[in-house]
C-alpha cells in the first residue's frame, strides 16, 4: 500500500504517538453530519454491493472534489482529503475489496493501503486516514445507495458515515467521520458519486492451459538444463511445461515427469496424477490417522517449495498431524537429483506442537515438543548475498519465523545439509506477525538499483474459501534475511504491516500463497522476477487456479504486478 501528501508540520507529532497503536481515527474539527445548510431530503440509503473489478473515484456531493490522500504520501497514518476532480494521480483512484457480511475494505491504488480512521475511534470528527492493512475493524465499511444515485459510506467500526466536516469546499476541508440524522434532512457533505474510471484494479494473471493448472500454493521453478517450469503444489500436485503457458500433470505416460504404479499409489489411481513423494514415506506413519487424503489411503502434503544446489533439489514440505487440536505439523526435506524424484526421506527439520490440548504421542519419531508457539507448516528456502541458506516458515500462532540452514560448505561433523544451524530456537527469528491473520511466507532475494534486498511475500486473512475468499498477497522488505522488514509505509510487518500487493478483482478471488521465481525463459537467458499464486476463478466455479504475473519495480524499489506479455 501506498501514500499521497506529506503531513502538515503540526500533525506529524500527534501521527508518530498514534503509529505505534495502529489504525483509527479520532481527530479534531469538523460538524457532524446532518447540520449545516447543504442538507437534503432524509435518506438512509439501502446497503448495497459494489465493483470489485475496476478502479474508482469518491467525488463529494457538495465540494465536487474527489477523495485522496494528503500529498500522494506513502507514509502510513497520511490523512485522507479531497482534490480538485482535474487530479490525475492515482491517489485519487480507489478499490473496493469485499470482506463478507456486506463489508469492504477500500484500497487506495496509489499507495495499496486502506481507508481507516485514527486511532480506531468511534467518535464523531474522527480524523480518516490511510493504513497498512492489518485487519482492524474501523478498516471495514459498508455502501448504501440513496435515491438520488449517490452512495453513503459507513464505517463498520463506529457506525459513523465519511464525510467532508463542515461541508467544506475546500483542500483544507477534514474529511472525517459523522453521525447521520435519523430525520429530516441528511447532510450532502456525506454523499459520494462513484465514478468507474474504466481501469481494472489489476492487471489479469497470464493465459494458462492445461490439465495441471489448478493448485494450491504453488512453486514453480526452471530446471537448469532444460529449461522447462515444473509446478508444484498443496495436496501433492506437481505439473510441467515446456513453455511457461501449457502445464500439464504427471502421469503414468506423460513425457516427463511420469510415475509408475508404485510410485504413483492411489494419487494415479483416485487423482490422476502422480504425487509429487510416491509412495508415501515410512515416517509419515503415524502423522494422520487415518490419512487425510483418497479415502484415508494417503498422507497429504502442504505448500512444498524447493531450493536447487550442486546439482541436488531440497524440497521442504509440510503434514499437519491429524486429527488436530492445535497448530500440530512437521516440515520435512526430501531430496533428489531431479525435479520430479524419486526423493530421498531426510527426516524433519522443525515440528510445532502449539496449543495442542493432549500430550505429544508417543513414540515420537517426529521430535514434537509439546509448547512451541510457531506453526511448522509454509517452508520457503532462500539464499542470501553471502550463500548462506536459510528456512522462513510460519502461519498465524505467534508469527513468521526465519532460521539459518547448514550448507553443503558450512556442515559441521554431526550436523546435516538443508537443516538448521542451531537448536537454540531463540534464534529463529521472527519477522512478521498480523493478529488477523498471516501465513506462506515467502523471501525473494534481489538487487534494485546496487541495493541488495530481501523482499517478503505472504497472504493475509483467512485461505481457502473459494469465491467467498478475502485473501491477498502483501510484500515488505529488508535489507538484511533476518529483518527488520517493513512496508513502503514504513510499519514494521512484525506489528501487521504489509503493502498490498494484489487483490482479489474480477473472476480473479483470493490471490495468495503466493512464491517468486526468476523466469530466465525457454532459452535460459532471461532474468524477470515473476510472482506466481493461486486464485479462485469466478469463472469456473471458483476453482483454485495458478497466476503468474511478472513483477516491476518502482523507483524507489517496491515490487507491482504487471501484466504478461
Amino acid at each position: 500500500m501506498i501514500l499521497r501528501f506529506s503531513l502538515a508540520a503540526a500533525l506529524i507529532a500527534a501521527l508518530m504517538a498514534w503509529a505505534a497503536s495502529g489504525c483509527g481515527g479520532g481527530a479534531s474539527g469538523g460538524g457532524t453530519g446532518g447540520s449545516g445548510s447543504n442538507g437534503q431530503t432524509y435518506d438512509m440509503g439501502t446497503e448495497t454491493t459494489v465493483g470489485d473489478s475496476n478502479q474508482y473515484t469518491l467525488t463529494n456531493a457538495v465540494s465536487s472534489m474527489v477523495l485522496g490522500i494528503s500529498g500522494q504520501s506513502q507514509t502510513a497514518g497520511a490523512y485522507v482529503v479531497q482534490e480538485a476532480s482535474s487530479t490525475t494521480t492515482s491517489d485519487s483512484d480507489w478499490h473496493f475489496m469485499p470482506m463478507g457480511n456486506g463489508d469492504y475494505n477500500i484500497e487506495n491504488m496509489l499507495t495499496h493501503q486502506v481507508l481507516g480512521v485514527l486511532n480506531a475511534s468511534t467518535s464523531a470528527g474522527a480524523q480518516v486516514l490511510q493504513y497498512s492493512d492489518n485487519g482492524t475493524q474501523d478498516h471495514l465499511w459498508l455502501f448504501y445507495k440513496l435515491t438520488d444515485g449517490n452512495y453513503l459510506i459507513r464505517n463498520g467500526n463506529s457506525s459513523l458515515y465519511l464525510e467532508v466536516a463542515n461541508s467544506g469546499t475546500s483542500t483544507s476541508a477534514t474529511i472525517d467521520q459523522g453521525e447521520r440524522n435519523s430525520s429530516g434532512p441528511g447532510c450532502a457533505c456525506q454523499e459520494w458519486k462513484i465514478t468507474d474510471t474504466g481501469n481494472a484494479a489489476y492487471p489479469a494473471p497470464k493465459a494458462v492451459t492445461g490439465t495441471g493448472i489448478y493448485v494450491h500454493d504453488p512453486y514453480m521453478l526452471q530446471d537448469p538444463a532444460t529449461h522447462y517450469y515444473w509446478l508444484y503444489g498443496t495436496h501433492q500436485t506437481l505439473a510441467y511445461s515446456t513453455d511457461g503457458s501449457t502445464f500439464t500433470y504427471t502421469t503414468a505416460s506423460t513425457p516427463y515427469g511420469a510415475c509408475n504404479a508404485a510410485e504413483g499409489t492411489y494419487w494415479l489411481i483416485d487423482d490422476n496424477h502422480c504425487p509429487i513423494i510416491g509412495p508415501d514415506f515410512s515416517s509419515w506413519n503415524g502423522l494422520q490417522t487415518p490419512p487425510s487424503d483418497n479415502n484415508g489411503k494417503n498422507i497429504d502434503v502442504w505448500a512444498p517449495s524447493l531450493l536447487y544446489a550442486d546439482g541436488t533439489y531440497y524440497l521442504y514440505y509440510a503434514i499437519p498431524y491429524e486429527p488436530s487440536t492445535g497448530a500440530e505439523a512437521v516440515i520435512g526435506l526430501a531430496t533428489s537429483t531431479t525435479p520430479n524424484g524419486p526423493w530421498n526421506d531426510d527426516g524433519y527439520v522443525v515440528t510445532s506442537w502449539t496449543n495442542a490440548t493432549r500430550a505429544v504421542p508417543s513414540p515420537n519419531p517426529w521430535g514434537f515438543t509439546a509448547g512451541t508457539t510457531w506453526n511448522a507448516i509454509d517452508p520457503a528456502p532462500f539464499v542470501d548475498a553471502n550463500g548462506n541458506w536459510w528456512l522462513v516458515f510460519g502461519s498465524w500462532s505467534d508469527g513468521i519465523r526465519v532460521l539459518q540452514l547448514e550448507t553443503p560448505s558450512s556442515a559441521k561433523s554431526g550436523s546435516a545439509v538443508g537443516f538448521p544451524v542451531s537448536t537454540d530456537t531463540s534464534t529463529w527469528t521472527k519477522v512478521a506477525y498480523r493478529s488477523a491473520g498471516e501465513e506462506g511466507p515467502f523471501i525473494y532475494p534481489y538487487v534494485f538499483n546496487g541495493t541488495q534486498y530481501y523482499y517478503y511475500f505472504a497472504p493475509i486473512n483467512v485461505c481457502c474459501q473459494g469465491t467467498s475468499s478475502t485473501y491477498r498477497e502483501i510484500v515488505g522488505r529488508s535489507t538484511s534475511p533476518t529483518g527488520p522488514f517493513v512496508d513502503r509505509g514504513g510499519i514494521a510487518l512484525t506489528s501487521g504491516g504489509g503493502t498490498i500487493l494484489i487483490s482479489s478483482h474480477g473472476n480473479i478471488y483470493g490471490p495468495g500463497g503466493a512464491s517468486v521465481f526468476t523466469d530466465t525463459g525457454t532459452d535460459g537467458t532471461g532474468s524477470q522476477p515473476t510472482l506466481v499464486y493461486h486464485y479462485y476463478d469466478g469463472n469456473n466455479n471458483g476453482t483454485p487456479t495458478v497466476g503468474i504475473n511478472p513483477l516491476s519495480f518502482t523507483s524507489d524499489g517496491w515490487p507491482y504486478i504487471e501484466a504478461a506479455p
